[in-house]
């Protein structure tokens, strides 16, 4: 029998943009979530992020989401973050 994979609820560190397959809520089906981690890092980033992958549409009218699937890449395998960079006073 193969083992079942867990997905998960999406999490971020602070000052992180992730995107991924996760549950949007426990008990919900998984999906491609989006999260942030606050300390820099907010909902409006998210939305960014979000817009990028499954609103903007390209010249045949598909989102970067749909076209990857549509080009045969298994999208509940995409793993996607991005830290912001240091602030001097914190480098210091």
């Amino acid at each position: 029998m193969p083992q079942r994979k867990r997905i998960h609820t999406l999490t971020a560190k602070s000052g992180q943009l992730r995107a991924g397959w996760a549950r949007p809520d426990p008990g919900e089906p998984a999906d491609l979530c989006y999260a942030w981690g606050g300390e820099g890092a907010a909902k409006a980033d998210g939305r960014t992020l979000s817009h990028a992958f499954e609103g903007m549409r390209n010249s045949e009218g598909l989102s970067l989401r749909e076209e990857l699937e549509q080009r045969g890449y298994d999208i509940t395998t995409l793993k996607f973050s991005i830290e912001q960079k240091s602030k001097p006073e914190d480098q210091a």
